[in-house]
């Protein structure tokens, strides 16, 4: 019988969480959408079984109850919220975060033939350390999943694990009530009103609320090479939904 469990993993290697692209640069998240976590368990738990192609169907709803993940330092979990229109993750704004937190990664192919750069193939990457800059305290990752499988002692979450990123590792779980219906991180209907929200919630027109919305797409990860299915606007994590709309409690 499943259950809901807060899974902690420990951040072994730099993290990158896709988030959009400004000329070379790209951006990283600085929490683990849902849909995210949900394709790394599924990824590891099918792999565990011997990563047959039929077997990611089979499974893919073996972990989508699952929430948003968000860095905990020295045992406090740095949830979002606005404040003056600026995103803070706990104590820390944004831009304190990104200062002590994350660091740049830089690539560029080379010409073979002249050992020079090859034109227009610079790359940086934005990557969340596993330590801090200064104090290096360490950065796990918080959040909930229901279901009655083993959860992965290892696994590898967003893009570009081949430079070496993206390795966690479970450190604990325990038995943990959840208080929302949440599916790869989106609330299903009822969500915290007139507080920062943890997960997404999709928009609609009637919805106040004070925040940021952006375009989530959900993939399909039923094969080796994900495909995108679909995509709706969404009220981010860190937002306030107001209590007088439909469908919160």
């Amino acid at each position: 019988m499943s259950s809901w469990k807060k899974i902690v993993y420990k951040q072994i290697q730099p993290l990158h969480i896709g988030y959009g692209n400004y000329g070379v640069m790209n951006e990283t998240r600085l929490f683990i959408p849902g849909i995210t976590m949900w394709g790394a368990l599924t990824n590891a738990y099918v792999k565990s079984l011997g990563g047959k192609e039929e077997d990611y169907t089979k499974y893919q709803e073996t972990f989508e109850n699952i929430t948003c993940f968000y860095p905990m330092i020295e045992n406090a979990v740095l949830y979002p919220r606005f404040e003056d229109g600026e995103f803070y993750l706990g104590f820390c704004s944004e831009k304190e975060f990104r200062y002590e937190c994350v660091d740049t990664y830089v690539s560029t192919a080379i010409n073979p033939t002249t050992l020079n750069a090859k034109d227009e193939s610079l790359h940086e990457i934005d990557i969340i350390l596993p330590q801090s800059k200064e104090d290096k305290k360490q950065l796990y990752w918080v959040g909930y999943v229901n279901t009655s499988e083993k959860i992965p002692e290892k696994i590898y979450v967003g893009g570009d694990s081949r430079y070496g990123f993206g390795l966690m590792k479970l450190e604990r779980e325990f038995e943990e009530n959840y208080p929302y219906e949440v599916k790869k991180g989106i609330c299903q209907s009822r969500y915290p009103k007139n507080e920062p929200i943890s997960n997404f919630v999709e928009f609609e027109s009637d919805k106040k609320f004070e925040g940021k919305i952006e375009i989530l797409a959900e993939f399909d990860f039923s094969e080796n090479r994900p495909k995108v299915n679909e995509a709706k606007y969404y009220i981010v994590p860190g937002s306030k939904i107001y209590a007088n709309n439909r469908h919160n409690s």
